[in-house]
């Protein structure tokens, strides 16, 4: 049950929805936050979703930090430049050979001491910053760029950075920056993300209700904003999912499975576009942020 209390809605004290059903991370959650997924519920079973089945797919949920409309939550970071890298780290870059390399072009830098504990299901380090570059271009959906972690406390210097490339709706990347850095403080509040992509066959076998389940998601819930840390990928024109499709994406030498990638950041940052940068669980554990995918779809 939702009672509104003038212009401030919450649960009635006491109020508890998914024992059972949700995963624990998304169990503790805020109830102002679980309530979109009790609501959700009863709008299923209203299309006549049988209800083992959309209890089935309520398992799915996970927690995640998004932007809010309305522009609250904590800073949790720092778009664009200045590019802050310990002495020994190089520049990150596309190498072509010995005399020729191109720039990754910085888009936002992570405070991780300001995310909460449990405010996503990944296992990102406690503290430090994870710096996240893309060079945002029409060329290949796989992006040039990446990620690099700097661990709390690392000594830092601030590097020259000119990166040369024709970034989508942009004239230059110096522009881009410019706009990156002109962009409102880097907020974010928990939220929580259910499966909008298509499914492979074997999870629509486990899931036949799955496009009334995520037509009623995509109705009623407050998924969304331009940015979002963890949780299911927002779908885009049916491209499919980038976090088990970047297992297809990496170089021969390393082999991975489709179900061990996640979606680190998702960010809504270009006209009929998306970006992605995944990693796999295993690499986030040992802080392997150079094997970060960076996938871009657009529909320009």
């Amino acid at each position: 049950m939702y009672i509104y209390e003038g212009e401030t809605a919450g649960p009635e004290p006491g109020w508890e929805f998914g024992a059972g059903v949700l995963p624990a991370s998304v169990r503790k959650l805020p109830a102002t936050t679980l309530w979109w997924l009790d609501r959700f519920r009863e709008q299923a079973l209203d299309r006549g979703v049988p209800a083992a089945d959309v209890d089935r797919w309520l398992g799915l949920a996970r927690p995640v930090l998004r932007t809010a409309p309305d522009g609250g939550g904590p800073v949790v970071g720092r778009f664009g430049t200045p590019l802050l890298l310990p002495p020994d780290v190089p520049t990150p870059a596309t190498v072509y050979g010995p005399d020729r390399s191109d720039e990754y072009q910085l888009i936002v830098t992570l405070d991780l001491a300001a995310i909460p504990p449990g405010a996503t299901d990944l296992p990102l380090p406690p503290d430090g910053h994870v710096l996240l570059f893309a060079n945002v271009e029409l060329e290949d959906e796989v992006l040039p760029g990446g990620a690099v972690y700097v661990p709390a406390g690392a000594p830092v210097e601030e590097r020259e950075s000119s990166p040369d490339y024709e970034p989508y709706e942009y004239d230059s990347p110096e522009e881009l920056d410019e706009a990156l850095r002109r962009a409102p403080d880097f907020r974010l509040v928990p939220g929580v993300s259910l499966p909008s992509c298509p499914l492979d066959s074997e999870n629509s076998a486990l899931h036949p209700h799955a496009e009334t389940l995520q037509d009623v998601w995509s109705e009623q819930s407050d998924e969304g904003g331009e940015w979002q840390l963890g949780g299911h990928a927002y779908d885009f024109d049916g491209y499919g999912d980038p976090a088990g499709g970047s297992a297809f994406q990496q170089p021969g030498e390393q082999w991975s499975r489709p179900e061990d990638w996640v979606v680190l950041a998702q960010w809504v940052g270009v006209p009929m576009g998306i970006l992605y940068w995944t990693i796999t669980r295993q690499d986030l554990e040992v802080r392997r942020f150079d094997r970060v995918v960076v996938q871009m779809y657009a529909n320009p």
